[in-house]
This record gives structure tokens, sequence and C-alpha cells, in this order.
């Protein structure tokens, strides 16, 4: 057996769903799915076509091969976006794998501790969709604007979203989440009335002030069973940090994620002193850059991406060694149903899971992309895929319809 071919496919929706798709010259193909990033689909293409005429099988030599080509971008300590394409890639070879075995990828990591998986429902800062570019700027995606065309805004990181961060907005989402099944939630607290520089880290008395009274009206609306995490998206220096739990501890939250870089030694500081679990990881790559995260003891709770981290072998690796350091994961994820199962296979080979993470609450087609109509996620809960490989295949007619303007769609012209 032989690939003949790696092909591509992005869908624009909240992020873009990037696709890679692994085919074969016995009709078989597996499909990975990529964190979203620049030149992506390019990349992807380059790294196929070390691949072609290999033995799709050899899932390791394969990823380590793919390893070895980035190895003058610094493989060992940071290359990047490459690593959000070998992580699809990779993917892709785990799902083909199961098709040829007739089995579900779970059983090829060595089996399931558990039948269903629990995620929770990223519900941003309140607010309805918010779609990003691959270079973080806010856009109004073509399925939605009255021209038909994708329409642009300001930098996240410097964007005034006001409006979307209040405490009723909050608890209405939260509602409808609790009211969908969901037992766990997240929020994101770097969002202000006011524009900042993407440089500003700091936080005024005021903004401290807004913070508790809103994560303690949240508190109070959900009751104590509803688990809740905050997200900072690194946007605050270390003092910065340590006011922003101590103002959210009241609301006993899960965990305050990323509040400041993901720098081991940064981190660190911050999990010492915080009255509240710290949690990080989504930015890290490799069991070598969580291995310096648990050494450094930098966080309560690791959230790698399966999606960017190295894969899902990678991924399963880095979820050992935080069992035996002890710390639960819960993974980030950003994607479709294809990222999304497979990341679930993980969750359900490793003993120390709490949670998954499910961002694609706001995207109308986000189950129609997979599945064939059945619901991926009920009751706050994915069951885990019992189907060959990583359990569904993409709707061709779905990927069309919402394909990113420009992009091929595996092999054939783009749509738009």
């Amino acid at each position: 057996m032989k690939i003949t071919a790696v092909t591509t496919a992005v869908v624009q929706a909240n992020f873009d769903y990037t696709y890679v798709r692994v085919h074969t010259d016995e009709g078989v193909h597996g499909t990975g799915e990529c964190f979203p990033a620049p030149g992506l689909s390019r990349t992807l293409t380059e790294f196929g076509d070390l691949l072609i005429g290999r033995d799709p099988r050899a899932i390791h030599p394969l990823w380590k091969l793919l390893m070895a080509a980035i190895s003058g971008s610094g493989s060992s300590s940071g290359a990047g976006i490459a690593y959000n394409a070998i992580s699809g890639i990779e993917a892709a070879l785990w799902d083909l794998n199961g098709k040829l075995l007739g089995v579900p990828v779970v059983r090829l990591l060595g089996g399931a501790f558990r039948e269903s998986v629990d995620v929770y429902a990223d519900l941003h800062a309140g607010g309805e969709l918010a779609s990003l570019t691959p270079t973080m700027r806010y856009r109004r995606p073509f399925w939605l604007t009255e021209s038909g065309r994708t329409e642009y805004g300001d930098l996240y990181w410097e964007a005034a979203e006001g409006e979307f961060a209040t405490a009723d907005g909050m608890i209405a989402r939260a509602r409808e989440a609790v009211d969908a099944g969901f037992r766990y939630m997240k929020f994101d607290l770097d969002v202000f009335t006011d524009q900042r520089e993407a440089s500003h880290r700091g936080i005024t008395r005021a903004d401290l002030r807004r913070l508790t009274e809103q994560t303690m009206a949240l508190r109070e609306a959900v009751g104590d069973d509803v688990g809740i995490g905050f997200d900072c998206h690194w946007r605050f220096d270390v003092p910065s940090a340590l006011a922003v739990a101590q103002a959210v501890a009241p609301a006993v939250p899960m965990w305050l994620e990323d509040p400041v870089p993901p720098e081991p030694a940064t981190h660190a500081e911050v999990a010492r002193n915080s009255p509240v679990p710290i949690a990080t990881g989504e930015n890290t790559y490799l069991m070598e850059g969580f291995a310096a995260l648990m050494a450094h003891r930098s966080a309560h709770i690791l959230t790698p991406d399966v999606q960017k981290a190295g894969g899902i072998g990678e991924t399963l690796r880095i979820g050992e060694l935080a069992a035996r350091n002890f710390l639960p994961i819960a993974p980030h994820c950003i994607a479709s149903p294809i990222g999304l199962l497979g990341a679930i296979h993980v969750c359900a080979a490793l003993s120390n899971v709490l949670c998954l993470e499910f961002h694609g609450s706001d995207v109308p087609f986000w189950h129609d992309l997979a599945g064939k109509g059945v619901p991926i996620i009920g009751g706050g809960k994915v069951r885990v895929p019992s189907a060959p490989g990583i359990g569904v295949e993409l709707d061709p007619d779905v990927v069309r319809r919402y394909a990113a303007p420009g992009e091929p769609i595996f092999g054939e012209p783009p749509v738009r």
C-alpha cells in the first residue's frame, strides 16, 4: 500500500477549519484537521509531497520523517505552524489506519477508559458568533453577509468588544448551555470596553471590580454544580494576572487559563501564588514543551491542543506524562467535528482527562459537517465512536457550501 496524494480543504467558520486528506492506491483515505495558521494549505502540500509513495501504515516513522523535514526550523524548540500541519497529517494517518483495520482509533491507542467524554462549551465573553482569521482579525464570514463576501475587522487584541462582556450576556449564554446539558463551560475575561494596544498587559481597578461582579453573578446564576473556566489569552503581566486570580476566586472557577504568556518560569510564578487553579498548554508543542511546563510546575491543569501539539500520538504521550506527574488535562479544541472526534479518541484513552473544549456552539452548520445529521454532542458529552477510524466522514456538500474562498477542496478547484 502506498500514499498517492495528500490534499486539503478549508471551511470558513468561527475559525478556518483546515483539513488534510491522505489518499492511497487502494482507494482508502484518512482525514485529519489542523489548527489554523497563515499559509497552512501550502505547508500541508509541501509536506504531502514528502509522503507520496510511502506506506501509510508507518504512522510514527512518517511523523518522525516530517519532524526531520523541519529540523532547520528548530523542530525540537518551536517550529510553530509546521507542527499544526504535522498534527493534522498524523491524525489523518490514524484515521486511515483505523479504517484499514476496521477498528476505532481509540483501540489503536490502547483502549478506552470511558465510553463518553465530557465537553465544555466555550462561550466567548457572552456574545454571539466571533469569527477570526488565522492572523487574529475579526471577520464576518461570507455566508453571513449580504454581499456574499467576507468582511474584515480589527485585530482581536486591540478591538473593543465591551458590548459582549456583560454579566447579562454571560448568564444568558450559560443558561442556554445548561439547558442543552452542558455542565462545564468557559468564558473570556480579556475583553474590555475600550481599545487597547496589543502590548498593554496591565489591568485597572475598575476592570478588577467588574470581573468580580460579573463572575460572581455568573456563579450565582448557574449554581455550584456547574464547572466554569475563565480564559485570559496570555493578556496580562504577572502582578495583573495575580490580581485577576484574586478577583475571580470568590466564583470558585475550575481554572484561570493562560493569564500570562506560556513561558514555564513565568507561568510557574503565577501558579505558585494564585488562589485558583492555573491552566495552560494550548500554545505549547510536543512532549519537550510540556515536560518543561511540568518540570517548573507551571500549571495545575494542562491544555494541549491535539491539532497543534504534535498530533494524536504525541498528545497521548503528553497526557500520560501528565498522569505520572498527577496532573489532569483539559485539552483545548477549536475544531470542527473531525478534529473534535480525533481529540475524543485521545481523551478516551487517557485516565486523567477532566473535559474537552467545544468551540462550535455558534456555528450553525457545525453538526452538519459530519455525522450524517446525527448530533455528535448530546447532554454535554460525546460518545466515543465505535466506527472505524475517527468514526465519521465529512459531508462533501456542506464542505463545498462553506468552503473558504480560493481554497481547493480535496484536489478539486475552489468553488468561489
